[in-house]
């Protein structure tokens, strides 16, 4: 009973180890040739997280020095709209 389960052990990994072995040099041989496009997905994606980034505080400091002025902008352009109706135009000849 002992050599009949040592012989199906035994070609059960005959089977099996050359399979995995197989499965193993596959995969290690498809990661080192799609690793080019690994480290360029990586690269973009720390680029367009830095882009993204900058763009939020450059966003954050043009809202946090222009806000304060919109009043000072709607009271300028009031004005200006006014002297522009006010002013007289001279009559084409």
């Amino acid at each position: 009973m002992f050599a009949l389960v040592f012989l199906g052990l035994l070609v059960g990994f005959l089977v099996v180890l050359p399979i995995l072995l197989v499965v193993a040099v596959l995969r290690l041989a498809l990661g080192l040739v799609l690793l080019p496009l690994k480290l360029v997905g990586v690269v973009a994606k720390l680029t367009i997280g830095l882009l993204v980034g900058v763009l939020a505080l450059v966003a954050a400091v043009v809202a946090v020095v222009l806000v304060p002025l919109l009043p000072i902008v709607f009271l300028v352009g009031t004005v200006w709209i006014v002297a522009r109706l006010l002013r007289r135009r001279p009559v084409p000849a």
